[in-house]
């Protein structure tokens, strides 16, 4: 099912509220415990944010339905991972059309 850990090995965690390399880099310099009331904490975010994903979802495709002539509203999907997620393909994409060997 994946690497096993060693018997006694350590674990540690990162925290870290962006993606950025300044940030990923600071949170790698300072490992902390795991915790389990975080662990339990991002579960229930998780489990909301997929509930109103779908709820939004279903309320926004039957509220926009047939209401714009241009707009493809067969399915308008929600959720709050999809935006920051499209902003760095953008970005890539971006990045990709400017390079200059």
């Amino acid at each position: 099912c994946g690497p096993q850990l060693r018997r006694g090995a350590a674990i540690r965690r990162a925290k870290f509220s962006s993606v950025t390399a300044e940030d990923i880099a600071r949170a790698m310099r300072s490992l902390g415990e795991p915790d389990a009331n975080l662990a339990e904490a991002v579960l229930a975010r998780q489990e909301l944010d997929l509930r109103v994903g779908v709820a939004f979802t279903r309320f926004s495709t039957k509220h926009f339905l047939d209401k714009y002539a241009l707009l493809d509203a067969r399915l308008l999907s929600y959720g709050p991972c999809q935006t920051p997620t499209l902003g760095f393909v953008v970005q890539r994409e971006d990045e990709i059309a400017t390079f200059a060997p």
